[in-house]
């Protein structure tokens, strides 16, 4: 009379772990750097977390970044998780092993983007350029990171048959998002090189160069 129902179990525990970890570290941010904290949302509208910020020493390799920085590593790599469950690549098995693997990628594409801009900028005697744009792009980033982490929440606990859908719609915004925050950073003109060559080499160094390197080391 009964029938049997297959029944899966997956535990997702570890997701709900990181998620503890990334909202416990945002609060200690949030404690430690009230202030700036607060003027990280002002990107949105206006250019006073810039002006008040740009100055500061160290520019880049600062508390407040350190901590923002395993913010935008796990944000990202949970992001690409969940893409992964979508598209449902061969390679992807859907469980913490495989979360440790596109978060040792993002680590590492984020730390050599970082380091090529830091060698080009001394090559190419662009070293403050190269400080001011890596701030703006961070300063970009970490504010898309915590805008990131409540959309990161509503994927993973949304159920039923429209979960795919809801992803799918999710990492739809997050793209649309990032291409604002980046054309609004070249339209309001604060990359200044004096070079269009070097500008152009530039972005293809840090852009593309890295995604090349994994490509080769973790792919082919």
């Amino acid at each position: 009379m009964f029938e049997g129902i297959e029944r899966i179990i997956l535990s997702q525990d570890w997701i709900t772990i990181v998620f503890l970890l990334v909202l416990t570290v945002i609060t200690v941010i949030k404690y430690n750097f009230s202030e700036r904290f607060a003027k990280l949302f002002s990107l949105s509208y206006s250019d006073k977390y810039y002006t008040d910020y740009v100055k500061t020493n160290p520019l880049i390799l600062s508390k407040f970044h350190f901590l923002f920085f395993i913010v935008i590593f796990f944000n990202i790599s949970m992001l690409i998780y969940f893409a992964f469950q979508v598209i449902d690549p061969p390679f992807f098995h859907n469980n913490f092993y495989s979360f440790t693997q596109i978060f040792t990628i993002v680590v590492f594409y984020i730390v050599l983007r970082y380091l090529l801009g830091y060698i080009i900028g001394n090559i190419f005697d662009l070293d403050d350029q190269q400080k001011q744009f890596t701030f703006l792009k961070l300063s970009n980033l970490s504010l898309l990171s915590l805008l990131l982490f409540p959309l990161l929440l509503f994927l993973n606990y949304s159920i039923g048959s429209y979960h795919n859908i809801v992803i799918t719609i999710g990492i739809i915004l997050v793209v649309i998002m990032f291409l604002i925050h980046y054309y609004n950073l070249m339209k309001k003109d604060k990359i200044h090189f004096n070079n269009l060559f070097y500008l152009f080499l530039y972005l293809c160094a840090l852009e593309i160069a890295p995604l090349i390197v994994i490509y080769k080391m973790f792919v082919d």
